[in-house]
């Protein structure tokens, strides 16, 4: 059962790589997109719930003992993450059929879906964080193609300052890593939060925070680093924009989730106060981005804004209640 871990990684890069061997005919890579999604679906579906039967699952890649090699873990929270990237991976994987255009079909969207996809599920299902900077470059990567997936000028535009700040971020993030790899001799993400909870409080871990903070603040489109959202998501086709508002920024809202509730805790009148603070900021500029728009996709754009400040006003709030309404609402925007 241990495999149910592991299959919503391997049943996207299976789709993806056979898309590619029959890329010359469109039905085929339509046939297996949707297959594959169902497939990732129905596999999240099971994973769901065995975690909630049996408890927190885990299990050894290459059966190498945590925290050494690399480690995935599902628990109630990434399990859920997961089945809604399957349900909404499959929704746009149907909906393509009918809104897609040949060309782009040619071109390996269904391959380059599956890929992002392969990534979104990696980084919810990840114990450590160096793989998780991996499934983070491989979902930047195939994310990028998707968007300039059709050569238009405002694709093109909006592909660039989409790579250009989150090739800057994944640096800051690669960064942080480094300084807790120092310090604390460790990235496995249980291991870390058991050796920092033993740390006296630390102006080198709070610095990695802040690169944390910095990092999936602009994954997330957080205040004041979200102009690049609203410039690229609204130009490519509607079922490309629907999973990127659905999934990309919220798996940087989920590192944040994760990072600020497990290792990152020793100084939270400093940390959730400021993620408290650019949350109210988050929600305000969004809301008025918006009102200031009249091209409809934009408006949503700023709106996606709007409701991640919402959902880090949970997080800085760092209270059980707070933390439940927050991850509620995050569930319930992934698809929308």
């Amino acid at each position: 059962m241990k495999l149910l871990i592991v299959l919503p990684i391997l049943i996207p890069f299976a789709t993806a790589i056979a898309s590619l061997f029959v890329r010359r005919w469109i039905l085929a890579q339509r046939i297996l997109g949707v297959a594959g999604a169902a497939g990732l679906l129905g596999a999240a579906l099971a994973l769901l719930k065995m975690v909630e039967g049996d408890g927190i699952q885990a299990v050894q890649i290459g059966n190498w003992p945590a925290p050494y090699g690399i480690t995935l873990v599902a628990d109630l929270f990434g399990a859920i993450m997961v089945t809604l990237a399957g349900l909404m991976g499959f929704a746009v994987a149907v909906y393509s059929l009918a809104s897609m255009d040949a060309q782009r079909e040619k071109f390996g969207y269904y391959s380059l879906l599956h890929i992002m996809l392969m990534g979104v599920c990696g980084a919810f299902l990840t114990g450590d964080l160096f793989n998780l900077y991996v499934w983070f470059e491989v979902l930047l990567i195939s994310s990028f193609v998707l968007m300039a997936l059709g050569g238009e000028r405002a694709q093109i535009e909006g592909a660039l300052k989409y790579v250009t700040l989150n090739l800057i971020s994944s640096a800051l993030f690669l960064a942080g890593i480094g300084i807790l790899y120092g310090k604390i001799g460790t990235l496995n993400m249980a291991d870390l939060a058991y050796k920092l909870s033993l740390e006296p409080q630390s102006n080198l871990i709070n610095s990695s925070a802040m690169l944390f903070l910095i990092a999936f603040g602009i994954k997330a489109a957080i205040f004041p680093l979200f102009f690049w959202l609203p410039d690229s998501y609204h130009t490519p086709p509607v079922a490309v924009s629907a999973i990127f508002a659905g999934l990309l920024t919220k798996v940087g809202v989920y590192v944040m989730i994760r990072a600020f509730t497990l290792f990152f805790v020793q100084d939270v009148g400093f940390t959730h106060t400021l993620i408290l603070v650019l949350a109210g900021l988050t929600m305000v500029t969004g809301v008025l981005g918006a009102v200031a728009q009249n091209e409809m996709r934009r408006l949503l754009s700023f709106h996606i804004i709007s409701q991640i400040g919402y959902i880090l006003m949970g997080l800085g709030l760092f209270r059980v209640l707070a933390l439940a309404g927050a991850i509620f609402f995050y569930t319930s925007r992934v698809n929308r």
